[in-house]
């Protein structure tokens, strides 16, 4: 009998959080699913720990080399068997009616997703600095996180673009709604993992910002110059470095994590407006 709901992940170098998140996906109240794991050849245990479940609902892919988000979503959607996608992530779990939530709203006809709510480690949890935040509690986000897609309606939009490696979700999602609706449902929850960022990854998600320059050539032209300015909290931190510690006061410091990022600010808000102004020459797009 071939599944009604495939579970779809990209994963890469999740060691620490797989094992938690294919435990809550495996106990759902919804039992006719699939799971599509493409891992986008991770170089840890990540492999070893899915292996160790040995459950046939799984299906386990591993790309030969690097392909980057956007195109290993596109082959979890070549995979995947069934006609409804719930897309979650390698550091997530997901609430035990997690599929059972989002196919309540497949019931209206005019559906094509349902965007569900992703809380980081609780509902009541207080992030500090260091903390990689993931999170999505009134919708309007469409992150891959925790949201479900009919298989059609991906596949009529051409797909996910893959010229983008960060917003690759939301992107899809805009092109999604013009041909019908996406729902939100707050009772279909994801629970994102603690993940605590180093000095790298912090400096490494300044690059995400070329993705903005793409869905505002895409989808942003407005005439107004308070669009085309991105992140001026920034900007005035570049003019006045004084200003970084100011996030001493305006963010939460608590531990060792967070003050290990702190000499890397500066840095960061650099790198990050490199990377806006270059991509927008390139793009030939206006953004500051």
């Amino acid at each position: 009998m071939e599944p009604v709901v495939s579970v779809v992940m990209i994963i890469r170098n999740v060691e620490k959080y797989i094992s938690k998140c294919i435990k809550s996906i495996l106990n759902q109240t919804f039992e006719n699913f699939e799971v599509v794991v493409i891992d986008d050849f991770s170089s840890d245990l990540t492999e070893t720990i899915i292996k160790r479940f040995n459950d046939k609902r799984i299906r386990y892919f591993k790309n030969e080399k690097w392909l980057g988000i956007s195109k290993s979503r596109n082959r979890s959607v070549k995979f995947s068997r069934a006609r409804y996608l719930f897309f979650t992530d390698g550091d997530c779990t997901v609430s035990k009616s997690w599929i059972e939530e989002g196919l309540k709203y497949f019931k209206n006809p005019n559906c094509l997703g349902v965007e569900g709510t992703i809380y980081y480690v609780s509902k009541d949890y207080e992030p500090t600095f260091s903390d990689h935040v993931m999170e999505n509690r009134h919708g309007g986000y469409f992150m891959t996180g925790n949201i479900a897609y009919t298989k059609k309606a991906i596949e009529t939009v051409g797909g996910f673009d893959e010229n983008l490696t960060y917003f690759e979700d939301r992107d899809i999602a805009l092109r999604i709604k013009k041909n019908g609706k996406i729902y939100f449902n707050p009772e279909m929850m994801v629970f994102h993992q603690r993940t605590v960022l180093t000095p790298k990854d912090y400096i490494r998600r300044a690059t995400s910002v070329k993705n903005r320059v793409h869905l505002f050539k895409k989808y942003g032209q407005r005439n107004s110059l308070m669009w085309r300015i991105l992140f001026p909290n920034n900007i005035l931190k570049i003019l006045v470095p004084p200003l970084i510690l100011s996030s001493i006061f305006l963010k939460k410091f608590k531990n060792p994590e967070d003050f290990k990022l702190l000499p890397f600010i500066y840095i960061y808000v650099i790198y990050q407006r490199l990377q806006l102004w270059k991509e927008s020459a390139k793009e030939r797009v206006f953004l500051i």
